[in-house]
């Protein structure tokens, strides 16, 4: 596990590493049962099955649990990521949009999956830059494969610029649909079939655009 940059420190002894896990797993599990980070240290004891003097012993407060329990899960989260996009394979005589549909079908997945924990962290991140800065490297991480995917397309060069533009509107829709950021709401009523759909062609459109143009700008007059 990745602890973040805080005073606490993952125990060696396993009674102390067990109930480390404990107030950890406690903290997740009220944060996606409540949406957000309202709950006492109280709380998390209670459900940790954890006093409160052996989370003082461990943590400096709630801020720095919610911090740690954060990193966790973006840990699990870069992990089941990375595992999905490795697994993917695709005919190189495919189209563009086949690879665009994996790509968007992907981070669906991943985003759909997560979306219950990743609702009230990034409702905090908009005032903790520890958890900002972490999940902005997810995120990076996230961008980084779907980039892979479009890549491997073996019919032009796509432009590292294109490629972003294209996640970037992605990620955006999936999550606005999920009420991920700055609201807990999410917005349309599209099934994700025709999301991922209209998303994967709006993407290998825009790209074989793009691609078209710089080749004729190349050919010249």
């Amino acid at each position: 596990m990745t602890l973040p940059d805080t005073k606490s420190r993952e125990p060696k002894q396993a009674r102390s590493r067990q109930s480390f896990e404990k107030t950890v797993e406690a903290a997740l599990a009220l944060l996606e049962e409540r949406g957000n980070d309202e709950f006492t240290l109280a709380e998390v004891s209670a459900h940790a099955g954890v006093s409160i003097g052996s989370i003082y012993a461990r943590f400096q407060g709630k801020d720095e649990l919610i911090r740690v329990a954060h990193g966790r899960k973006m840990d699990d989260i870069d992990a089941a990521s990375g595992h999905l996009f490795e697994a993917l394979r695709l005919a190189p005589q495919a189209p563009l949009k086949s690879y665009a549909q994996e790509a968007v079908n992907l981070t669906i997945e991943i985003l759909r999956r997560y979306a219950d924990i990743l609702r009230p962290f990034m409702l905090r991140a908009t005032h903790d830059e520890t958890i900002s800065k972490r999940g902005a490297a997810s995120h990076a991480k996230l961008a980084a494969r779907f980039a892979g995917v479009l890549r491997a397309w073996p019919g032009g060069y796509l432009g590292q610029s294109d490629i972003d533009w294209s996640f970037n509107v992605a990620y955006s829709v999936v999550a606005r649909r999920l009420g991920l950021g700055s609201t807990t709401e999410g917005s349309g009523d599209l099934e994700w079939p025709d999301i991922a759909e209209k998303l994967s062609g709006m993407v290998a459109s825009y790209l074989l655009a793009e691609l078209d143009g710089s080749n004729r700008e190349s050919a010249g007059p």
